[in-house]
């Protein structure tokens, strides 16, 4: 299980944004290829089984009993919710994610349900090429004045500092949730600082 789990956070991490900022031809090409493995992965990888097609193949959902959801999806889904849970839990993220943390302190998970429906979208999108994502762009969503949910009025938006820490739990979720080796997570670092510009607005 952590070896799967590994290879599916390695192969999220590494290529969401990438595929995110190529021409939008190359980018379907490319993610149909990267989803459908996802999903050949998180339905443990047989030998016997066709990586093509697995991606957008409907099978049982482990959180929503009775209901089928994509394979690549709930791949992509693991990932997100290990990290929005680090995230979250981090002092240095406190003042950015305030709302969500006194909503979940009260038993009151609909906030991050949200944010991991609507993280996960965002990534799915990236890497399938399924339009499905309807949130924010990545500089409104990181900016209190046009996304309530995140900061607040004395802490609107995040320095290079908050980024880097950001970047850290990104790790600390790969590594102690999902079981991603150190030098895999260097790599998916350096991958993730590609989206610094979008996010980073003091300086």
């Amino acid at each position: 299980m952590k070896s799967k789990l590994f290879i599916i956070c390695a192969s999220l991490l590494s290529f969401s944004y990438v595929i995110s900022s190529c021409k939008k031809s190359d980018d379907t090409m490319q993610a149909a290829t990267l989803y459908d493995t996802l999903g050949w992965f998180v339905q443990g990888a047989s030998s016997s089984m066709s990586i093509t097609g697995q991606g957008t193949k409907l099978i049982n959902d482990p959180a929503n009993s009775g209901t089928t959801i994509q394979a690549g999806r709930l791949a992509i889904r693991t990932v997100v919710d290990s990290a929005i849970f680090v995230i979250a839990g981090d002092p240095q993220m406190d003042p950015y994610f305030a709302t969500l943390l006194t909503e979940v302190g009260a038993g009151n998970l609909t906030g991050f349900t949200a944010l991991s429906k609507t993280f996960t979208d965002f990534l799915e999108q990236a890497i399938s090429g399924q339009q499905i994502y309807k949130g924010l762009s990545m500089t409104a969503a990181h900016n209190h004045s046009t996304n309530v949910r995140f900061g607040s009025t004395t802490t609107p938006t995040a320095d290079s500092s908050d980024f880097n820490q950001f970047v850290s739990d990104i790790a600390t979720a790969a590594t102690t949730q999902v079981g991603v080796p150190s030098g895999v997570v260097k790599e998916l670092g350096a991958l993730l600082y590609t989206t610094e510009g979008a996010v980073v607005q003091s300086k």
